[in-house]
């Protein structure tokens, strides 16, 4: 019987196993998950969960840990290549096939180090951890002006937390989108009563009991310290074992296999994928293009399918109230144009002549026109 083994229980992982069980039933497959939890979704973490308006058992993955053997806690501390061999603490776990979805994790801060009062959001047990103590903190600084910073920030100002945003760059969501995206989100935090601190670096002290935030010029008082600067991918288990990229992700040819490899495939947060449309390797971060990769990567492992992966890559934040949905790969160093809509706004991210990615603020209606648009001009 062929063993499947599927390193990572989160999304992708998921994904991975219950498609490969629908493509065949007879198959032996594994998951090794690293946290104590059955496989959930991210994207409520941040937003609806914060605010209670999801509830934990329905950021439960549909059918997690069903038709398949999970593991948990199981992560894994080095692969051995030359036995098929996933090393385990105390354990090792053959393979005949393989997928590599252990995503990644966040980046830590030397100035400030995880702890009651300091979190990085990422698992649910961070989320659970930060739920509760919006509960009984009434000032929360979050450093970190990306998509997570901004949901968070707009979650606990739902609570009635006061909120200062923090960011290196001049503005929020500096790499990601443009100037114009970016200050029609600065607005929208700064109407529900988030302040900003943007082009501040910060650094914390206390005196006594009382822990103060200061940016060399301003100081304030705050009992609770969220970090957001970005994720590593997660390939330090591999030592490596498996190619990487520049982006930090393994290195994932169109087909969805690791370059060099025949059996192994790489899938979500921690692949980065060779994507035909764009002439170039791309990671994301991004709930559906995990989903998306799964199931191509085992259709290619399991000899179900042999086609370049080509899904136009799709995310979205939800900032209460403003809706941001992203199609492509919008860029801040693209020239950024706005075009009408009847709905919402739209914003085209044009290199050259060529428009790589769009961003839609509230302008649902105009998705599916806008993604054949992105389609056509990126295969012509």
């Amino acid at each position: 019987m062929t063993r499947l083994v599927i390193v990572g229980g989160a999304l992708a992982g998921h994904r991975a196993a219950v498609h490969a069980r629908r493509i065949d039933p007879e198959l032996d497959i594994t998951v090794l998950g690293a946290e104590d939890e059955l496989p959930y979704q991210r994207p409520p973490l941040s937003k609806g969960f914060l605010t209670g308006d999801v509830p934990e058992n329905r950021v439960r993955l549909r059918g997690a840990g069903e038709g398949y053997r999970l593991l948990t806690p199981a992560p894994a501390v080095g692969l051995d290549l030359t036995r098929s061999e996933v090393v385990l603490e105390g354990a090792k776990e053959p393979f005949d096939l393989l997928v590599v979805a252990t995503g990644a994790h966040p980046r830590i801060l030397g100035k400030f180090p995880p702890g009651d009062q300091v979190i990085y959001l990422r698992t649910l047990k961070d989320a659970i951890r930060l739920r509760d103590a919006l509960g009984h903190n009434r000032h929360l600084t979050i450093i970190g002006g990306g998509f997570v910073g901004a949901e968070v920030a707009m979650s606990a100002r739902h609570r009635g937390v006061d909120v200062v945003l923090v960011e290196q760059s001049q503005h929020l969501l500096s790499r990601a989108v443009g100037s114009r995206v970016s200050r029609i989100v600065e607005t929208h935090l700064q109407d529900n009563g988030v302040t900003l601190a943007l082009g501040r670096e910060v650094t914390q002290e206390f005196a006594g009991t009382q822990r103060l935030i200061s940016d060399g010029v301003t100081t304030w008082s705050t009992d609770l310290i969220v970090i957001g600067v970005g994720v590593v991918p997660s390939t330090e288990w591999l030592d490596g074992a498996l190619p990487t990229r520049d982006d930090g992700g393994i290195a994932v040819t169109e087909f969805g296999l690791v370059a060099g490899f025949e059996q192994i495939a790489a899938v979500g947060d921690v692949a980065s994928w060779y994507h035909p449309l764009y002439g170039r390797p791309l990671r994301f971060e991004h709930f559906e293009v995990a989903t998306n990769q799964a199931q191509h990567a085992v259709e290619t492992l399991l000899g179900r399918g042999n086609t370049p992966y080509q899904e136009l890559p799709f995310g979205w934040s939800d900032q209460g109230g403003l809706l941001i949905q992203f199609l492509g790969v919008p860029q801040s160093d693209l020239i950024e144009e706005e075009e009408s809509a009847e709905d919402g706004r739209l914003f085209l991210y044009r290199r050259n002549e060529r428009t790589e990615g769009a961003i839609l603020l509230n302008a649902t209606d105009e998705l599916t026109a806008v993604r054949e648009r992105l389609i056509s001009t990126l295969m012509s």
